[in-house]
């Protein structure tokens, strides 16, 4: 999910791995902390990213329903499990002949890739050295740096394969990502090792080598993030008053910005969504794939999109869960305040929900009936959480939202709040802050970066005097409509009205996927991601989508659900789409 400015820093949280099996309120025991890890991925939220009228360079591919095929046959090399770990495609690491660099049938080529005489780019030395690691085949893959400057260097991105366990029946290569942006794909890949429902199906695991990346700036892949020393971006947030109106405050905004610049080089502005879509092609190539399958969580939607537009007929299948529309409606500013309402008003409306849950006297919170009031009255206190979080401002309020990711989580708010108001023990909630937070230490998230980045590459019209005024309408707003969020604290400074300084270029044509046939998991009851944003994705967006509606407590669905798991292994096992434009999913 995308979370607004206002929210600035936060970068919320997909509990891939708690939530699938999410409980009813009934199953909980007041003030009982689930015994489920707080570890998790960082979810699609950031700030100031309004998405897309135009976009994207599409591919030379063309139409990208037509000609899907079976994928790269199971190669001779990854049948049996005691096939040499080293080499997940069983072929070498060498680009195949047959799967064509960008010129061929991939995408246009970006400026600086071709020589001008239309040969593509070379791709050569572009190989995997791949290792064991625990039970995966891992290495790195050399990109480019800048897809509009070859020569401007190349970036480390970290790559992690789980070989499918029946080689013998293998469809190819899905590729995944579990979020974020931020969140790891070889973790994600790691997952496939716990079997079964924990991230994928056992059909999935069985029938394909699911491939996870770390996109460029997350995890192992380069660039490292990094925003001045601990502390030091914070520090000029401190000195702004909302909003920005004063050259002091001004010069702060462009200073926060300029401590990335500092630390990151030319690859502060170069580790947005379509970048991250392109190094994924450049890994399809060099896996020897003609094509590949996708499967993308929550902000994993948006960067599927992504590559469906610019590489359609790469494309052998293509899931997304938890989906946000990355194109919504900021034509107007009072478009831009019911987006910002609508991403947001699903948390308050799951803030009521827990709070009433809260309704034993054993509750931490139960104050006599009364814990709306308990939250309420104590909300000043979140302002103490910060000390423990690096000294972010907003930590406290970003606690309570990552309680809300699944109701299994609710006794972690209501003990979290206890812990603060009654023994001035903040590190409940600064813990649960801190998987939001990443290893930010005060100042802009990855996560919060990237969504930046992407709305000024996307939305270029949506200026720096345009997101400064947005950001105090939008507040009042917010304040007027939503009065449990309002009391989180989070309307904090953000470097992202200052972005123009080091915004690529703006992209041209539809963020459409290409024609690409995909189907949209989307969820009434998700905590994260409004419906209506997959609603909108399949309906306004999509050239080619298919939505399946499927309610389940929690942010995404797969493997969670008979029925969805049915539909998803329609898709990229069968190759077959919902015979209906929109379908509900009722087991």
């Amino acid at each position: 999910m995308r979370v607004p400015a206002l929210v600035g820093a936060a970068s919320l949280l997909l509990f891939a791995a708690s939530c699938s099996d999410s409980g009813t309120g009934d199953d909980r025991e007041a003030g009982t902390v689930p015994s489920s890890s707080l570890t998790g991925d960082p979810d699609s939220a950031g700030e100031g990213d309004a998405v897309p009228e135009d976009s994207a360079e599409r591919g030379a591919d063309g139409d990208a329903g037509a000609g899907v095929q079976e994928a790269d046959a199971a190669p001779s090399g990854s049948a049996g499990e005691d096939a040499e770990p080293a080499d997940p495609a069983g072929e070498g690491d060498a680009v195949s002949e047959g799967s064509a660099g960008e010129g061929d049938a991939g995408p246009a080529v970006p400026t600086g890739e071709d020589d001008g005489s239309g040969t593509p780019g070379a791709r050569d030395g572009e190989e995997i050295d791949w290792q064991d690691c625990d039970g995966l085949s891992c290495g790195m893959l050399s990109v480019p740096l800048d897809y509009r400057d070859l020569d401007a260097g190349r970036l480390d991105m970290a790559v992690a394969v789980h070989r499918a366990t029946r080689p013998e029946s293998r469809l190819g290569y899905l590729f995944v990502n579990p979020g974020g942006p931020g969140a790891s794909g070889m973790e994600m890949a790691r997952r496939a090792l716990d079997g079964p429902g924990a991230a994928f199906s056992a059909e999935v695991i069985e029938r394909f080598d699911i491939v996870g990346f770390d996109p460029r700036g997350v995890g192992a892949s380069e660039p490292q993030f990094k925003c001045g020393a601990p502390g030091e971006q914070l520090g000029l947030f401190n000195t702004v008053d909302l909003p920005y109106d004063t050259p002091e405050e001004l010069a702060a905004g462009e200073a926060a910005v300029q401590l990335c610049v500092d630390d990151m080089g030319p690859a502060t502005g170069l580790v947005h969504s379509e970048y991250a879509a392109r190094d994924m092609d450049r890994l399809r190539d060099a896996l020897g794939a003609e094509q590949i399958s996708y499967y993308g969580a929550s902000y994993g939607s948006t960067l599927g999109v992504w590559y469906a537009t610019l590489f359609p007929q790469r494309v052998r299948a293509m899931v997304v869960d938890g989906a946000d529309n990355p194109v919504d409606d900021v034509s107007t500013l009072a478009a831009r305040i019911d987006s910002t309402i609508e991403e947001l008003e699903q948390f308050e409306v799951l803030l009521e929900q827990a709070l009433a849950a809260c309704d034993r006297a054993a509750c931490p919170i139960h104050n006599d009936g009364d814990p709306r009031g308990y939250f309420i009255d104590n909300s000043p206190r979140l302002r103490d959480v910060a000390p423990a979080a690096h000294g972010n401002p907003a930590a406290g309020g970003l606690g309570v939202l990552t309680a809300l990711y699944s109701e299994d989580y609710w006794p972690l708010l209501w003990q979290a709040m206890a812990d603060l108001v009654e023994r001035d023990d903040p590190s409940l909630l600064a813990e649960l802050a801190k998987i939001q937070l990443g290893d930010s230490t005060g100042g802009t998230t990855l996560t919060a970066h990237i969504n930046c980045l992407d709305s000024w590459v996307i939305h270029p019209q949506l200026d720096r005097s345009v997101r400064i005024g947005d950001e105090v309408s939008t507040w009042a707003a917010v304040s007027e409509r939503l009065s449990l969020i309002t009391v989180l604290g989070l309307r904090i400074p953000t470097a992202c009205p200052f972005y123009d300084l080091i915004a690529p270029p703006p992209l041209d044509g539809p963020l459409d996927g290409g024609g690409v046939p995909i189907l949209v998991i989307g969820n009434p009851l998700d905590p994260a991601t409004p419906f209506s944003e997959s609603e909108e994705l399949v309906e306004d967006t999509l050239a080619n989508g298919h939505l399946l509606r499927a309610d389940h407590p929690s942010h995404v669905v797969f493997p969670a659900k008979d029925c969805v798991n049915e539909a998803v292994h329609a898709v990229l096992i069968d190759l077959a789409p919902p015979s209906q434009h929109t379908q509900a999913c009722d087991s």
